[in-house]
């Protein structure tokens, strides 16, 4: 629309131009100085609408153009206030209707007259009247597009609160869930480990106990994150730092040297730190299911030259004596961890050994 806009005045200011054939035999020194004025300011109408107007006008009462006086009106009236449109219709009115020179006026008959006023109000109100039909359509081009513009962030807000309403119900029912279950066996490994005689066992019921207990409070952090309503609990979620990498494995109950040749600063991003802990600790939960009694290295590098983190965990074949644990397997484990590296701008390669292990490499970009 817009390119038909400007071919059309293109066409116009090109008949303006071709006005100069009207009056090729009456051309004289004013009617040179008038008429390449007012051709010249014609290209600036849309820059300067109210200068290119001042200086056709007397083109227009000399009676030699009346082409470029219009055009320029058509764009005032497209952009100007209604005070200032006016006053330049008058203008251009007043311009159209006095001949040259103003004293033939006199020798006009009151039919004559009454006919140049018809004529120069046609002449003024025709690129008012259009102007403002071209000014109120882009104006309603715009208001369509605001609007368009606010359903789609309405569509957009909408979805974002579905999804918020969603996190809570998942966060209502993890938390019904799960709790409950590891709830009892807290309360059942406590209740055990008081009557519980024998140190050693004692030992590993505490153990137990320590660990559902610490379960159900990540449990309450990831439900505050999920509902977005407990910022501390989010804080407390995120303290995954590589430096509480040897007590995850010690924790472990896995057969684990680690090997961290990292020092991590205060400027590390907590994101990046926070996939490698749990990469590590999604790979060794996986030899807890799969490979009981395997031993696991870990190691953490920065190789140089390289701008990446290197998180490596190998372990070697299940051992013959121990049986599979009976844990659930969703068959997500190493999805979440390629989805995790993926979310810190890193990849994943997980593949097994030639001596029937596994071997986890994360490369995440520092």
């Amino acid at each position: 629309m817009r390119v038909d806009r400007r071919t059309a005045e293109r066409g116009v200011a090109l008949l303006a131009c071709a006005e100069l054939l009207t009056v090729a035999g009456t051309f004289d020194a004013l009617g040179l100085a008038v008429c390449s004025a007012a051709l010249l300011a014609l290209p600036m109408r849309h820059r300067f609408p109210l200068s290119t107007l001042a200086v056709a006008l007397p083109a227009t009462v000399t009676e030699y153009l009346w082409l470029p006086a219009v055009l320029a009106m058509f764009v005032v009236a497209c952009r100007a206030s209604p005070r200032v449109l006016w006053g330049c219709g008058v203008l251009l009115f007043v311009a159209a209707l006095v001949p040259w020179p103003p004293g033939a006026l006199l020798d006009h008959s009151r039919p004559e007259v009454l006919t140049m006023v018809e004529g120069a109000g046609l002449l003024t109100l025709g690129p008012i009247v259009l102007g403002l039909l071209v000014r109120t359509r882009d104006e309603l081009r715009h208001r369509l597009a605001d609007l368009a513009a606010t359903q789609h962030r309405e569509q957009w807000l909408e979805s974002q609160r579905a999804v918020t309403r969603e996190r809570a119900r998942l966060a209502r029912d993890m938390h019904d869930t799960v709790s409950h279950h590891v709830g009892i066996i807290a309360v059942q490994s406590g209740a055990l480990s008081a009557t519980e005689r024998d140190n050693e066992r004692r030992a590993d019921i505490d153990l137990v106990r320590e660990h559902s207990v610490r379960a159900l409070e990540e449990l309450r952090n990831m439900v505050g994150v999920l509902r977005g309503s407990d910022a501390a609990a989010a804080a407390a979620v995120s303290r995954t730092r590589l430096t509480d990498l040897h007590g995850l494995t010690a924790e472990s109950l896995l057969d684990v040297g680690v090997h961290i040749a990292v020092a991590p600063g205060a400027s590390w991003d907590p994101a990046l730190e926070a996939a490698a802990f749990r990469i590590v600790q999604e790979a060794l939960n996986n030899v807890r299911k799969h490979a009981p009694g395997a031993p696991v290295q870990v190691s953490v590098l920065a190789p140089e030259g390289q701008d990446v983190l290197v998180v490596e965990i190998n372990n070697g074949p299940p051992a013959t004596d121990l049986p599979a644990p009976a844990l659930p397997a969703g068959g997500h484990g190493l999805a979440g961890l390629r989805e995790r590296a993926a979310l810190v701008g890193g990849r994943v390669a997980a593949h097994p050994t030639a001596d029937g292990g596994f071997t986890v490499r994360a490369e995440l970009p520092l």
